[in-house]
């Protein structure tokens, strides 16, 4: 897929998820899925924070460095489980150079509840 050029880098992926789960399923996700997949890419997970979505289930927010073109981040969404539905309006999106392409509808923003933070490496000083 082209993307445009244009198109802003990406640092959080947003990840519909129209199913409810349990707390410790959702960990073993980021743990199995998330961060292993992002790895593959030269991606680091930095947080993983959840809330519920209007409809049912909930959404995903992944903040990650390095920031990543659109085109990469659209994928990671794929590959990271969103929403069929919505990988395909985003795929459209990108294609037309929406800059805004990377859309979830909560209405009110959105109160998150932080599942995955990345641990702070301790260093020596010397």
């Amino acid at each position: 897929m082209m993307t445009n050029k244009h198109l802003s880098k990406v640092t959080t992926l947003k990840i519909d998820k129209d199913l409810i789960v349990s707390p410790s399923l959702l960990r073993d996700w980021v743990r199995s899925i998330v961060i292993p997949t992002c790895m593959v890419y030269g991606v680091t997970v930095y947080s993983v924070s959840t809330c519920p979505s209007q409809r049912k289930g909930f959404h995903v927010y992944v903040e990650i460095t390095p920031a990543v073109h659109a085109e990469l981040a659209w994928r990671l969404q794929f590959l990271l489980g969103d929403d069929c539905k919505r990988v395909s309006l985003n795929r459209a999106r990108l294609r037309a150079g929406f800059s805004d392409w990377n859309k979830l509808f909560e209405g009110i923003p959105p109160t998150l509840r932080t599942v995955y933070k990345r641990p702070v490496a301790v260093t020596e000083c010397g």
